[in-house]
């Protein structure tokens, strides 16, 4: 008689019925699909225009004073 490891398990120690072996790899395998699913239409999603904050930044930011078609901008 062989010694078995103590992580070592086998079908007929499983408590998982019959044909449902690979159910909770099943289930993970579903929810990481659905979550990839979730944020490749958030990425893909329209956001809001911003062109008039990016406009607003360059004509009072410090940064750009000086730079662009109107360099006396203040």
């Amino acid at each position: 008689m062989t010694k078995r490891n103590q992580n070592e398990v086998r079908p007929e120690d499983s408590l998982t019925f019959a044909g449902l072996e690979t159910c909770d790899e099943d289930r993970a395998k579903a929810a990481a699909l659905s979550m990839r699913e979730e944020m490749e239409t958030r990425l893909r999603s329209t956001r809001g225009d911003i062109s008039a904050k990016a406009g607003r930044m360059e004509r009072e930011s410090p940064l750009f004073f000086g730079t662009g078609d109107s360099p006396l901008l203040w």
